[in-house]
């Protein structure tokens, strides 16, 4: 169940690369940047041109921790997965989709034009532009680090490329803002993929050595949990077989922090606690991988030799996974 991450590409609002994540780690973050977070891409824009912004978001990220890993052009791409989450997907495309077909504008509905409005058609993007033609799927709910160290313990395949994206959408992140279960975090965009491996190489930055997820029963960015959460959250920590020297945990400014740091401090109380999302933001379905690549780069750069990273997702899954110093 072992996997091997050998690069990171993240984009958000405070770290575009692993040295802007160290940068933030040692108390030196950035200025914080304004939705829509503004990046910078190194495809061609010739293969990006029909593309939504969400696909380009999750190309951008993609290309970037393919670039660090320099994977060896003899690897079999039918050896090279893709397992990307995401919470809403392309709901921005998706909606100005249905809105000007409602409309009655027919040069929309095409099959080219539709294939953009799915979670998956980042996926395909990511896999036609590197070439990759293993197993590939996208997930709106469930733990993608967990599903990548699954697949690669089976032995179908050599790497995957691993992570997750969400999209600003501003008349969801508007109608989100007013919860109350959101209320004290501010809501970001974010996509965040790592390069990972069945074996360790030259070029390995951390080992993810386990992962455990269970349901809450409801997210808790959506509805207010109670302190039974705290029960469940702890029975999967209990599960691991040695303290980690740091958590960093989905803590948001929310309700919900408090019910996760009792769980956290009962079983692991000497572990320093670090919360990523404040300062990339509350990126929805994209904030537990947005905390793996802080751990990941946290573990890259000697700060720590083991980090627990935990995490929920739009359905109520709570994602844990152990990244490690190999």
């Amino acid at each position: 169940m072992t996997a091997y991450i050998q690069s990171i590409g993240i984009i958000s609002r405070c770290a575009q690369s692993t040295d802007d994540i160290i940068k933030v780690l040692n108390g030196n973050a950035p200025e914080i940047s304004s939705l829509p977070v503004g990046f910078e891409s190194q495809i061609p824009a010739a293969k990006m041109r029909r593309n939504s912004r969400y696909n380009k978001f999750a190309c951008t990220a993609a290309d970037n921790a393919v670039r660090e890993a320099a994977i060896p052009e003899e690897l079999d791409r039918r050896r090279i997965g893709t397992i990307v989450s995401t919470g809403y997907g392309s709901s921005v495309y998706h909606s100005q989709f249905g809105d000007m077909t409602a409309k009655g504008v027919p040069g929309l509905c095409s099959p080219a034009v539709f294939s953009g409005t799915v979670p998956n058609s980042c996926v395909g993007q990511i896999c036609i532009l590197n070439g990759f033609r293993g197993a590939s799927t996208v997930l709106t709910g469930g733990d993608p680090i967990e599903y990548t160290s699954l697949l690669l313990g089976t032995g179908k395949a050599d790497m995957i490329l691993c992570g997750s994206v969400e999209e600003y959408n501003p008349a969801l992140f508007g109608e989100l803002g007013r919860l109350d279960t959101l209320k004290g975090c501010e809501l970001s965009e974010g996509a965040a993929m790592f390069m990972t491996s069945r074996e360790k190489t030259e070029r390995t930055l951390a080992e993810i050595s386990r992962s455990y997820s269970a349901s809450l029963g409801k997210s808790p960015l959506l509805h207010r949990l109670d302190g039974s959460a705290a029960d469940i959250m702890a029975d999967i920590l209990k599960r691991y077989e040695s303290a980690p020297d740091a958590v960093f945990s989905a803590a948001n400014g929310t309700y919900f922090d408090d019910i996760e740091n009792s769980a956290t401090e009962d079983v692991f109380p000497c572990a320093v606690r670090f919360a990523p999302k404040r300062y990339a933001g509350e990126t929805l379905g994209c904030g537990y991988a947005v905390n793996a690549a802080f751990a990941a780069a946290a573990v890259k750069c000697g700060m720590y030799g083991k980090v627990l990273v935990t995490g929920t997702d739009m359905v109520g899954n709570y994602c844990t996974s152990m990244i490690e110093r190999t």
